[in-house]
């Protein structure tokens, strides 16, 4: 199975999505220091403003993300080891899929959405990269 099925299927869907937003939420409480205050209270502020931001954007990406990962899967799972195949990858896996966070910037229409994501974007990869276990690990149940 891949994700790209899963996201065909609303049952499984919903389930990865909820997944993914619990990861999300997981990532963004583990961070520390400033910039994780930082991001922390931003994640806060938007969520209490826009409540769905996060289910929305995710189940709006997901089609997106899913042939990045589902390739990275299948070989991931050809070496046993998923999580090891994930981390041992972080960065040309997060250049991947940052490179679809940006062509979507690049044609969304909320201008303070942008401009957010564009102040972010530079910090952007190290955040992805130390998310990528918890990326193989929602990969690896899902797809």
């Amino acid at each position: 199975m891949s994700l790209a099925e899963a996201i065909a299927d609303p049952t499984r869907k919903a389930a990865l999505t909820a997944d993914a937003i619990a990861a999300v939420e997981e990532e963004v409480s583990d961070l520390s220091g400033l910039k994780g205050k930082a991001i922390g209270a931003g994640y806060s502020s938007v969520t209490k403003v826009k409540p769905d931001f996060v289910p929305s954007n995710i189940e709006r990406m997901m089609p997106m993300f899913a042939p990045v990962i589902d390739s990275r899967l299948a070989e991931a799972r050809t070496t046993g080891d998923v999580p090891g195949y994930f981390a041992t990858n972080a960065d040309a896996i997060a250049e991947e899929m940052l490179a679809i966070t940006d062509k979507r910037a690049g044609e969304a229409n909320n201008k303070t959405a942008v401009k957010i994501y564009e102040k972010l974007r530079g910090s952007a990869k190290d955040q992805v990269v130390n998310a990528m276990p918890r990326v193989a690990q929602l990969a690896d149940a899902h797809g």
